[in-house]
């Protein structure tokens, strides 16, 4: 799902960050979601708001660390208030909420072009990630998220 994110702002000062979204319909993943009617499925729009608040998580958590992802804990609330069809760009704003150690509640929102589509209040988790095992995979992440910011405009 990586590759649906094509551009995030991340505004530290104000504890939020902004993404831009393309969810293609031709996608197999959704193609039974509904025939006819292809629309995103509500697990995929909570995981494009984690995607986005997971960096902003990780760039202003007062226990951030060199080490520290974040990771999706809990969904606490989530609000789908009008289908998304596919193809869609989609704008996603986070904003964090509340700190509680390593635990941070964020509120999310996805709009599609002047409509707020879905509302949803994320908990991220920070974790320590040893180096050793996972130097690829952070590597790969890091090079990812430095694409999306350079692609922000």
């Amino acid at each position: 799902m990586f590759e649906f994110i094509q551009a995030i702002s991340i505004d530290a000062s104000a504890k939020q960050a902004f993404g831009r979204a393309y969810v293609p319909a031709e996608s197999p993943q959704f193609a039974d979601h509904f025939p006819g009617r292809i629309v995103l499925p509500g697990t995929t729009g909570l995981e494009l708001g984690a995607q986005v608040a997971g960096p902003l998580v990780e760039t202003t958590a007062t226990e951030r660390g060199p080490h520290r992802l974040a990771m999706l804990a809990m969904v606490e609330r989530s609000v789908f208030r009008v289908p998304i069809p596919l193809p869609a760009e989609i704008r996603i704003t986070a904003r964090i909420e509340r700190e509680l150690g390593s635990s941070i509640r964020v509120g999310v929102v996805l709009e599609q072009g002047e409509e707020r589509a879905a509302t949803a209040r994320l908990v991220m988790q920070l974790i320590d990630v040893p180096q050793g095992q996972f130097g690829p995979a952070l590597a790969a992440r890091s090079r990812r998220l430095e694409r999306w910011k350079s692609a922000w405009s």
